[in-house]
């Protein structure tokens, strides 16, 4: 007879559902229907029961072929003969505990402080942390253990759950490959927890993740920044755009721009600051929900034809909706949206779009719709008449990527903003250097202390975006020839 473990959360994002398991710090995606397999295991019950009624939507192959990953995850355990689940911890000792490169804690020994994705912070008593001091991924649960007895053991394998995971399990130390044969070995838990697991796995809504708002490449660039030269994101987009062409047509009138702006991100404001003066500014919302802003739609936008010599749409083209045709995804509203700004724009003029997306992978789901593919755009804008290109958002405003940068995860972040905030430091939400963070330290806070800091080229992460995963499409409507 198999049962649930009684040591597993539930979390969820979309479709996606996500269980984590709090004694080994093992998190495995799966679908709904694999959830509701999982799920009907509890009450416990025999796996030939679960087979003579499966899950909607899965077969009797797939639950004897899915069944035994479950027992192998230990999502599933064993019932004993006394109608109790078998011992979760004892097959535990002879696991290998290691701490993960994004778990945030301070270490100042006797002391260590945890904090985690809520930010608050967890001080662990003496033994546990020095237990937790020893979990170099090459000891054994068991000689981690050492002399301290069983009694210490749930204080440390609670530093394994989702809202810290601050441990792993592994089954071979790290030097062995034990990391490379976890593959949830560095992995952190950024999605909430499902307040009723069942139902969301027969179709309900997955709850709103707190770190949703982190989504936006450009808000990371706000501020002034080294990597691009002292400007702002706005700044050098409105700069690159200069030099590609924008407003060079423009005769006999004042030039004029529109930016599609999204829900009080503020980004249309500093890019009217940043493009030419005499140039005439108006804000869209194509979503119609930020004040101060025209109502829009993105289908039809409120423009003349040939009478707008810029269209800016950064970060907006996943909100607009996406469907399935055939077999794949369709980016529906940013075509719509490439339509609407061929017939708005005036001989001359450009589209610049941005957003999370590649330019041939097929789109994938998001937090805020499906990612963008971007040849598909390039394909529309030719159709329709227009120069494009597709390019990394890097290269299009000319990002220094070679720069060592915060590459912390979303699910860490709050945890470094509570540890810095110990120490009276205020650790904005940017794409930081790591040299601007040990110039932010200096004299207050000894980052040798500090785990969870981890960084890296530009080029490859930042803020828990990659960066190579944010692109452009630049569309320029042809300029009318004399004859």
């Amino acid at each position: 007879m198999l049962a649930l473990s009684r040591h597993l959360s539930f979390h969820a994002r979309g479709d996606a559902a996500f269980v984590w398991h709090g004694l080994t710090g093992d998190v495995s995606e799966m679908s709904r229907d694999v959830l509701a397999l999982l799920l009907a295991f509890d009450p416990p019950c025999e796996e030939a029961d679960v087979v003579k009624a499966p899950p909607a939507g899965l077969t009797r192959e797939q639950i004897e072929d899915f069944v035994p990953i479950l027992r192998s995850r230990r999502f599933l355990v064993s019932v004993g003969t006394a109608g109790k689940n078998v011992d979760e911890l004892a097959p535990l000792l002879n696991g290998v505990p290691r701490i993960p490169r994004a778990a945030v804690y301070e270490r100042a020994l006797p002391k260590i402080t945890l904090y985690g994705r809520d930010g608050k912070p967890l001080e662990l008593d003496a033994v546990t942390a020095a237990l937790f001091d020893r979990c170099d991924g090459e000891r054994t649960l068991g000689q981690v253990l050492g002399d301290k007895g069983p009694q210490a053991l749930p204080g440390l394998l609670r530093l394994a759950r989702a809202d810290v995971a601050a441990l792993k399990i592994l089954a071979k130390p790290a030097s062995q490959g034990g990391v490379q044969l976890n593959p949830a070995a560095e992995s952190t838990m950024p999605y909430p927890e499902l307040p009723d697991a069942r139902a969301y796995a027969a179709g309900g809504p997955a709850p709103a993740s707190a770190h949703e708002d982190a989504a936006s490449f450009a808000a990371l660039f706000q501020g002034p920044h080294p990597a691009l030269r002292g400007k702002c994101f706005a700044e050098a987009l409105a700069a690159a755009l200069v030099q590609r062409g924008a407003f060079r047509e423009v005769r006999g009138r004042a030039p004029s721009a529109v930016e599609l702006e999204v829900a009080g991100r503020g980004f249309g404001a500093a890019l009217k600051a940043a493009l030419p003066t005499e140039v005439r500014f108006t804000a869209l919302d194509p979503l119609a929900r930020t004040a101060g802003t025209v109502r829009a739609d993105a289908r039809l936008l409120p423009l003349k034809a040939e009478s707008v010599d810029l269209i800016v749409a950064s970060e907006i083209a996943t909100l607009l909706g996406s469907a399935k045709e055939g077999d794949r995804i369709v980016n529906r509203g940013a075509l719509e949206l490439l339509r609407e700004a061929a017939r708005a724009l005036a001989p001359g003029g450009i589209l610049y779009l941005s957003d999370f997306g590649d330019p041939k992978t097929d789109p994938i789901a998001t937090s805020s719709g499906f990612s963008i593919r971007f040849s598909d755009l390039q394909t529309e804008a030719t159709r329709l008449g227009l120069g494009a290109r597709v390019l990394p958002i890097s290269e299009t405003i000319s990002i220094d990527t070679n720069v060592q940068a915060l590459s912390t995860t979303r699910a860490s972040w709050p945890g470094l903003q509570a540890l810095f905030g110990e120490h009276g430091l205020k650790l904005e939400r940017r794409a930081w250097l790591r040299t601007e963070i040990e110039k932010l330290c200096e004299g207050k806070l000894d980052l040798a202390n500090v785990h969870g800091l981890q960084y890296a080229p530009l080029s490859e992460r930042t803020m828990g975006l990659l960066t190579r995963q944010f692109w452009t499409l630049i569309a320029t409507k042809p300029a009318r020839t004399l004859h």
